[in-house]
């Protein structure tokens, strides 16, 4: 019996705690139900045909994947990468358990791309529902799950499409502690601004807008305390409040602050390479030169955004504008009922994002959609004002004419809907941008790739496209290869896969009828592949050392040839500030990569570029070029660089 008593009061607390669970959720009810419906809303959306449309992948996708596999490999790698010109790693991290249990696949990336759009999709209910009431909330999450802008690019693997994300979070925590005045709400403000900034580069300017937001709430706090004669501490309560969340933010931000504070990272290389005021152009107009080019920058913002669409390569947007034209007229009458409402802090920070997030685009060169995408879900509220407006107002008519209204709001949507998706599904797959943006042919030839043995030589042909290039080097994770033109004979040591894309498909026979034994794959109109297994026949004239010493003499011989080209078009040659690298092993870090503009690079007899390959060195003005020496039948290099210490002796060729 006692022991009944003792634990009759555990008891009560936890069917307390459910009740207080079950009335919790019949408060909330309607809320949680929208929330379902816009999760199979946009999930239906962004995960169908995830890795079909758009088809293939882009470099700067294949970087997320590169950099997700390096994280699972290393662990921290920074808060900061100077892979695709610079981006920050927050979104890398997520990345890399999606690539952990999905592999190196395009499916991985893109999946937590389409995780992060659905997310968003939510969050802009929440916080939509906070900030002005369930019809506007709901309108604008709907508006969201089919916009043709945050849907492209829930569909790719960019790291921006965790931005709007973090914009949202910020302003849910904020309205929740302008509303509650709790001092928690504003620190989670500044944890949420603070990990903003490693979304994207260009959050600071959605920074910069919530900044100016904040102080007028802070300057109309003091104006009503001076006004009413009471309640004088409130300002200063709303000041430490603030204070706070700065404090928080600046402390989240700290790792890529000190990061960019080092000179020696470069953090505003991306900055110098995307900046309009960066560009011969702005340096050297005057004042009203400088001014045309602002306009026309934000006529190029309002041509892509709003009217016709303009095509940008690097992400296959533009074939149309990214707001449909229902969408936009909706959106023209929501700056007039939230202008309307500009005494309220939720109408005044949508306005003032409107206002401010294009600036991203307007003040740098391109990228023109990217730059802006944190204006998303504020579009989609403004398109909603109305929509939320006519159904409030529907609620206070007559039976009849209410569900009439209702049904006239949810054909306007569903008009909103068709237009968006059927673009999207049906007419941007077969689009010119989206065939040039997106590799398919490079991807299908990757993938077959990828299921090769690791031991397996690639000799890849390909006139558009490198072995070396990020979405090869994602899908194909170790596998070795190199890029060939010409030369067709095989490594004997080695089991090779000839890899011929359209451009070569003529060299197929050729090697198939020289070097018989192997195993031909048709891969249709996308690649022909031939895989010949290692053999005991030399790969070269002979296996002697003074045959391959020939052979480096000769290559050695055409790659000053090769050289005196570049500085006749370029005048200079490939600068690797006099340090000694690898002709062409890395091509995002060797100076020497910039030949293959002029021609292909010989290989090295003995194979792998980084160990056995050619080597250069230059200022600009002269070069050295240095190749193993196996015998003594050509002279010694009368230097030898430390870091080719483990040759015994080199040839090396010295210009002009």
């Amino acid at each position: 019996m006692a022991s009944q008593q003792d634990g009759s009061p555990m008891i009560l607390n936890w069917r307390l705690r459910i009740w207080g669970a079950l009335a919790w959720f019949s408060a909330h009810r309607i809320d949680l139900a929208i929330l379902v419906a816009l999760a199979a809303v946009a999930a239906s959306v962004r995960l169908t045909m995830l890795t079909e449309i758009p088809a293939g992948l882009h470099g700067d996708e294949a970087w997320t994947g590169i950099d997700a596999a390096r994280i699972l490999e290393e662990g921290w790698i920074g808060p900061y990468v100077r892979s695709a010109t610079g981006q920050p790693t927050g979104v890398l991290y997520l990345a890399a358990p999606f690539v952990q249990v999905f592999g190196e696949t395009v499916f991985a990336i893109r999946a937590l791309s389409a995780v992060l759009g659905i997310v968003t999709v939510l969050m802009a209910y929440v916080t939509f529902r906070v900030m002005f009431d369930r019809p506007t909330a709901a309108f604008a999450a709907i508006i969201l799950a089919v916009s043709l802008w945050h849907l492209h690019f829930s569909r790719i693997a960019f790291t921006l499409i965790s931005w709007p994300l973090m914009e949202l979070v910020t302003l849910l925590f904020i309205f929740l502690g302008l509303k509650t005045k709790r001092w928690p709400y504003f620190g989670l403000a500044g944890v949420a601004l603070g990990a903003g900034v490693y979304t994207y580069n260009a959050y600071s300017i959605f920074a910069a807008a919530l900044t100016v937001f904040l102080v007028l709430v802070f300057a109309g706090a003091v104006l009503t305390s001076r006004r009413r004669q009471q309640g004088r501490w409130e300002p200063v309560a709303l000041a430490g409040k603030l204070s706070l969340m700065a404090v928080l933010a600046i402390a989240v931000a700290a790792p890529l602050l000190f990061y960019a504070a080092d000179s020696d990272n470069d953090y505003l290389f991306h900055h110098k390479h995307v900046s309009l005021l960066e560009t011969e152009a702005w340096k050297t107009h005057s004042f009203s030169g400088r001014a045309d080019l602002l306009l026309d920058r934000a006529g190029d913002f309002i041509d892509a955004a709003f009217w016709s669409g303009v095509e940008d390569g690097a992400d296959g947007s533009g074939e149309t504008a990214m707001v449909d034209r229902v969408s936009l007229a909706l959106l023209l009458v929501g700056i007039v009922v939230l202008g309307w409402r500009w005494r309220g802090s939720a109408s005044i920070v949508v306005l003032l994002m409107i206002l401010i997030l294009p600036l991203g685009a307007v003040f740098t060169t391109g990228g023109t959609v990217r730059r802006s995408f944190g204006i998303v879900p504020f579009l989609a509220l403004l398109t909603a004002a109305p929509l939320g407006a006519a159904w409030s107002w529907a609620e206070r008519l007559s039976f009849h004419r209410r569900y009439a209204a209702y049904g006239a709001v949810a054909v306007v949507v569903g008009v909103i809907a068709f237009l968006n998706l059927s673009f999207y599904f049906d007419e941007f797959p077969e689009s010119d941008v989206a065939r040039e943006t997106f590799d398919q042919e490079l991807v299908e030839a990757a993938n077959f790739m990828a299921g090769l043995p690791d031991d397996q030589l690639v000799y890849f042909y390909s006139t558009g496209w490198s072995f070396n290039s990020e979405v090869v080097r994602y899908l194909t994770g170790v596998l070795q290869g190199e890029n060939r033109s010409t030369r067709i004979e095989p490594d004997p040591r080695s089991n090779v896969a000839y890899v011929f894309m359209q451009s070569d498909f003529g060299r197929i026979d050729e090697v198939v009828a020289k070097y018989p034994g192997g195993t031909r794959v048709d891969g249709g109109t996308v690649y022909q592949a031939y895989l010949l297994p290692r053999s005991q026949e030399p790969a070269f004239e002979g296996e002697i050392p003074r045959d391959r010493d020939g052979a480096r003499i000769r290559d050695l011989t055409e790659l000053q040839r090769v050289l005196e080209t570049y500085a006749l078009q370029e005048g200079v040659y490939p600068d690797t500030g006099s340090a000694l690298q690898a002709l062409c092993a890395v091509p995002q870090t060797d100076a020497g990569c910039a030949l293959l503009d002029v021609a292909e690079l010989p290989n090295d007899p003995l194979g792998d570029p980084s160990v056995n390959g050619y080597f250069y060195a230059s200022d600009g003005n002269t070069y050295t070029l240095y190749a193993r020496r196996e015998s003594l039948f050509f002279d010694s290099c009368d230097d030898h660089p430390v870091p080719l210490a483990n040759f015994e002796s080199l040839l090396c060729f010295r210009g002009p």
